[in-house]
This record gives C-alpha cells, sequence and structure tokens, in this order.
C-alpha cells in the first residue's frame, strides 16, 4: 500500500533526503552523497545521528573499483529512501535502499545489484563508513566536554568495525549480515573516489563480494548503529541487527500502512492531496523516543537536536487530525512526566528537552497556557475522560501559576492574552468533563472579554492568510495560500512544508505542518468535533472548480468519520459523512438553518457554497 505513496526524483537531486526513526535519522541528499550541511555545527549537520548523538558523516560504495558517485535517480517511501545507478559500461544496474527501524539507533542499508550480462558473474563491493561521532554541546565546548578524534579497529571474530571518540564513551559499529564475510578490511586516509568531509571522523572500509547469476540480482544487508556508552552494547546492537532486521522493516513497514490509511484525503488537486497525506509521515519522522520511555516531536531536522522546543503545541495539535491523538497523549504524558523530575516550580512545563530526557529549557506563563489549551484539544478530539483526569493536576497548576502571574488575571501581558484565553477555556472545559466547577475559570474568562476581530496584514505569514481567509470562509483564497505553502517545500518531498521563520538549514520544522493542517481540516474538510458529546460541528467547502473531495477514516473518539463531497450544482453540494459507531450527531447549518442530526451509519445533507 505504501507504494501509493512512493516519489521518484531525477533532478536536483542536491536537495535534502531524509530517512528516520524514534532511534535515529539519517540525513543526505536525493543523489546519495552526504555533503558538509548545517549550520547549528557548521557543515556537520548531516549524517547519521542517533539520539543526540551524530554517529557518522556518511557512507560510500564502490562497485568493481568503480565509486557509486551520483545517482541516476532518488525513490523516497514513507518507510525508506532508495538511489539507482545504472552502471551501463558494466552491465549493472544497482540500487541502494536505506532504512531505520522503529526504536533502532542505526540504519539498514540494502545493496542490490543486478547483473544485466547473460552470463552469471562476480562483483567486487566496497562499504567505507565515514565516522564523524559527536554532540552538538561537545562541538561548541559546552557541559564541560571536548570533541577528541575518532579511532576504529576491525574485528575478525565479528566481522564488523568498531569506532569510539578519542576523549568520549561513544561507541559506533557497522558490517554487514551474517552470510556476508568480509574478504578485506582496512582504515583508508581518505574515502575513495570521494575524498573526505569536515570533522574529526576515521574511514573504515569493508570488501566484500557477491556472485550475480545471468539476468539476475543478488542483495545483501549492512548495518551502522552508534551512540552507545560502551562496545559491548555497539556488539550488541549489531548481533540483533543481523538478526532481526528483516522483522523490524516489516514491522515498520505495517505500522506506517495503518497510519497512513487514516485521515486519507483524496482532492482533485493532487498536490494538495499528496501535501495532507504526507504530512503524516514527516511527524512519524519527526518523533522520537526516549531512552527512559515516552516520546517527543523533535523540533526540527537537523538544526536541533531537541525536543519540544518553538511551537511545540501547535506542532503536536495538528498530529490530531491525522489520527494521532493518541500519541499526543503519550507526548504531553511525557512532557509533564519530564518536568517533575526536573523538579520545575509549580504550574511550569519544559520548553526544550534534549533527546535524552534533559530539561534544556523551562517555559513561562505562555507555555503553561498552551499546555491547557493542548489538553482541552485533544479531549475534543478524543473525549477521553481517564486522560482529562490524569492531566488535571498539572492544568490546575498551570492555571494557579498564570493566576499568580496575571494578579488575578488582572494584569495579563498583550503578549499572552490570547493564549490566556485558551487556557481559561480550555481548563473549564476540563473541569465539566472531570465533574468539578468550572465558575471560576468561566468568570475570569468573562472578565478579559472577547477576544478582538482579528485582521490580515499585508505582510502577514502565507500560513496566517490562509488561517484567516478559512475562518472567513474565502475557500479559494485560503486553497490559493496552501498552495503557496506547498510550492515552498523541499524538491520530491511532497508536504514539506517550511514556516517562513524557521532558521538556515532547517529542512523540516514539526510546527510548519499546522498552518497546513487546521485550515483543511475545520475550513475545508469542515470537522469541529467534541468528542466528549459525541459532537461533530460540520461545516464543509467544496471550491469553485472542484467536484468533490473525500476524507476516509479520520479518528474522532472511538469512532471513524468519512466525509465525501460530491456537487450537485454550481451552487450546491452533497455531503455524506458516515460514522463508525451509532451514538454520534453532526450540528451543521443546512437550508440556512443550524440544526442538529441524529447519525445512524451516515447522513446526507445538501449545502450551498
Amino acid at each position: 500500500m505504501l507504494s501509493k505513496y512512493r516519489v521518484y526524483c531525477y533532478d536536483q537531486l542536491d536537495s535534502a533526503a531524509i530517512t528516520a526513526g524514534s532511534g535515529a535519522v539519517l540525513i543526505g541528499a536525493q543523489s546519495g552523497l552526504f555533503p558538509d550541511m548545517g549550520y547549528a555545527v557548521q557543515g556537520e549537520m548531516g549524517g547519521l545521528w542517533a539520539g543526540e548523538k551524530k554517529v557518522c558523516d556518511g557512507f560510500f560504495f564502490a562497485i568493481d573499483d568503480v565509486p557509486l558517485v551520483t545517482a541516476d535517480a532518488c525513490e523516497i517511501n514513507p518507510a525508506a529512501t532508495a538511489f539507482h545507478y545504472r552502471m551501463q559500461s558494466e552491465q549493472l544496474h544497482i540500487v541502494r535502499r536505506q532504512y531505520i527501524p522503529d526504536g533502532v539507533p542505526g540504519c539498514v542499508i540494502e545493496l542490490t545489484v543486478e547483473n544485466l550480462r547473460s552470463r552469471a558473474r562476480m562483483v567486487e563491493v566496497s562499504f567505507t563508513v565515514r565516522t564523524d561521532i559527536l554532540t552538538v554541546a561537545a562541538a561548541h565546548g559546552e557541559d564541560g566536554l571536548e570533541l577528541g578524534r575518532d579511532v576504529g579497529e576491525y574485528d575478525e571474530k565479528t566481522q564488523a568495525f568498531y569506532a569510539r571518540d578519542s576523549r568520549n564513551p561513544w561507541h559506533a559499529v557497522w558490517g554487514a549480515d551474517a552470510d556476508s564475510r568480509a574478504l578485506q578490511a582496512d582504515l583508508p586516509g581518505e574515502v575513495y573516489g570521494f575524498g573526505n568531509t569536515l570533522g574529526k571522523g576515521v574511514n573504515g572500509r569493508l570488501f566484500y563480494r557477491l556472485r550475480v547469476a545471468a539476468k539476475g540480482q543478488a542483495t545483501m544487508r549492512l548495518f551502522i548503529a552508534g551512540g552507545f556508552s560502551s562496545r559491548s552494547k555497539a556488539e550488541d546492537a549489531l548481533a540483533e541487527l543481523r538478526a532481526r532486521s528483516g522483522e523490524m522493516t516489516a514491522e515498520k513497514q505495517a505500522r506506517l500502512e495503518a497510519a497512513m490509511e487514516m485521515s486519507a484525503a483524496v482532492m482533485p488537486d493532487e498536490m494538495l492531496g499528496r501535501c495532507w497525506n504526507w504530512t503524516k509521515i514527516y511527524t512519524d519522522w519527526l518523533t522520537r523516543s526516549l531512552p527512559r520511555g515516552g516520546c517527543a516531536l523533535c523540533t526540527d531536522l537537523p538544526e536541533h537536536t531537541a525536543l519540544c522546543g518553538e511551537g511545540w503545541a501547535r506542532a503536536m495539535g495538528s498530529l490530531l487530525p491525522l489520527g494521532g491523538a493518541k500519541k499526543v497523549q503519550e507526548m504531553l504524558r511525557t512532557l509533564v512526566r519530564i518536568s517533575e523530575e526536573a523538579q520545575i516550580a509549580p504550574g511550569r512545563l519544559a520548553r526544550s528537552i534534549s533527546l535524552s530526557g534533559r530539561v534544556m529549557q523551562v517555559g513561562g506563563p505562555k507555555e503553561s497556557a498552551l499546555f491547557v489549551a493542548l489538553v482541552h484539544q485533544v479531549l475534543l478530539w478524543s473525549g477521553d475522560v481517564q486522560f482529562a483526569q490524569d492531566m488535571l493536576p498539572m492544568t490546575g497548576l498551570c492555571m494557579s501559576y498564570l493566576r499568580r502571574c496575571t494578579r488575578a488575571f488582572n494584569d495579563v501581558r498583550a503578549d499572552i492574552i490570547a493564549e490566556v484565553r485558551l487556557a481559561l477555556a480550555g481548563q473549564a472545559y476540563i473541569l465539566r468533563m472531570t465533574g468539578e466547577d468550572d465558575t471560576a475559570c468561566m468568570e475570569a474568562l468573562e472578565m478579559l472579554g472577547a477576544a478582538p476581530q482579528e485582521t490580515l496584514a499585508a505582510d502577514a505569514p502565507v500560513e496566517r492568510a490562509a488561517a484567516w481567509h478559512g475562518k472567513q470562509g474565502h475557500v479559494e483564497q485560503m486553497l490559493g495560500c496552501l498552495q503557496k505553502m506547498a510550492k515552498a517545500g523541499l524538491p520530491g518531498l511532497p508536504g514539506a512544508l517550511c514556516a517562513r521563520d524557521v532558521e538556515p538549514g532547517v529542512l523540516l520544522a514539526a510546527r510548519a505542518a499546522a498552518g497546513f493542517i487546521w485550515p483543511m481540516t475545520e475550513d475545508l474538510f469542515g470537522l469541529r468535533p467534541d468528542a466528549g458529546s459525541r459532537t461533530i460541528g460540520f461545516a464543509p467547502h467544496t471550491p469553485i472548480g472542484w467536484d468533490g473531495w473525500s476524507l476516509e477514516r479520520t479518528a474522532i473518539g472511538n469512532a471513524l468519520v468519512s466525509v465525501k463531497s460530491e456537487r450537485i450544482s454550481p451552487s450546491s453540494v452533497r455531503y455524506t459523512i458516515s460514522v463508525s459507531e451509532p451514538g454520534w450527531q453532526v450540528k451543521a447549518a443546512a437550508d440556512g438553518e443550524e440544526a442538529v442530526y441524529a447519525v445512524d451509519g451516515s447522513l446526507e445533507l445538501v449545502m450551498g457554497d
């Protein structure tokens, strides 16, 4: 099923290629190369990262002494990235496919050699890894750390190379599957055919032979892993990859197939449809598991090797319409646990967390208000009373902290008043859901007054313009803004949206998706759920020139909701909304009047546009 999301790139191959999992991320170019890239540590942000530790600058192949310098095509799909090389004079076709299995601090490289000759042959493969073991903190001289030169050695018994930073207990390992025995190993001064990248790395090269049948193929698997505190842990990781990499890859494939089935959109504008569906992939690529359990979103790739960070609440919230309510719940539980373990003052939360789970920056009133608002948003999509009860102690502390900071909401700063309004409304909802009194919150909210009518500045960012036009019902103008966002993304990666204010070098920003997802959810598909009351607010639009659209299997509470639009006249559209369980109702304005409709399996409404 994932094959329908596959993208082939033939030009602009100097654009980024990202292969990611919850335990590692591999960043290079669509050419298959690993250029020096990035700004947080100048030229060092590409390569393979395992958690907050960089493992290597990249890896390089030569086939029959011919370096695989630039791919002819790059193939990108949700689970893997592949590079195709036509070796016409050698009559070979090479495919290098790379995966990051879930929870693994390393990558799997599958090398397939196709023999175009009509007789069998032996092919020699050289595989070189250029290490660059570091952390951003050490590269900046922070935390009392200092980078040393990498040292490496080949171990004949385990048929693998091991490397470590000479000043720190950071280890890496690479080798092939158990059936591929190395013919030779060495430590060349330069990567053959490529030269060296920046840094204090070491080159470890392994040679193998593959027998390829006439007009046939042969495949071998290679592995790189790192970030380990000891060599023994590196040996264990390599052994597990050798034993289970096939199983791990299949498990990830199945998980992503299930995720892509959720909130699957079909639109006449193919670019917007691909962007919507690929946003699920990018949020998955940005999700990281923590060593002590739980998960969180990376701020971006590759510049900030940190979790949460700028716009964390908007970034997490954008997962909700994509079927990610349970994942957001896990992220919020993780944030609360880490903040409590760090003994941050009551009502305050971590704003930035390292990939090892250490609090790097503490949030203020704005972050506390956004936390309460996000819990509210999660409850609207999930209706999970137990989650509301679990979060109530922290949301209560956040509201107490906000009350102290604002002199009982009598002195709210202009720059956080919007967030405080959202927090008061959110806490009132949480209190009602858990059977508590919401009077104080509602009184404080009334005292703040209604939010002023939002205006659109001439130089407003395109994501803000999209949201504004959507709220005004200008669906065609909204789509124009979304198309601009889609076109500004990374070449070859549909939906790799970039916010206007991201720093140089940022390829994927977690918060960028929110400006695309919410206008589509609320103002195109028209979904505004309240799962706690089993009610779906429904105010969809079908743009001029569109005959219809569909959104399948959106998770709201325990139900799966599907919506379909079919134009029946220039000004009228038939909408069909289906709900997988009984007891739900839809609140919509049909024939100019708002009404509540019970949904018995499905409901058809004819609405004007």
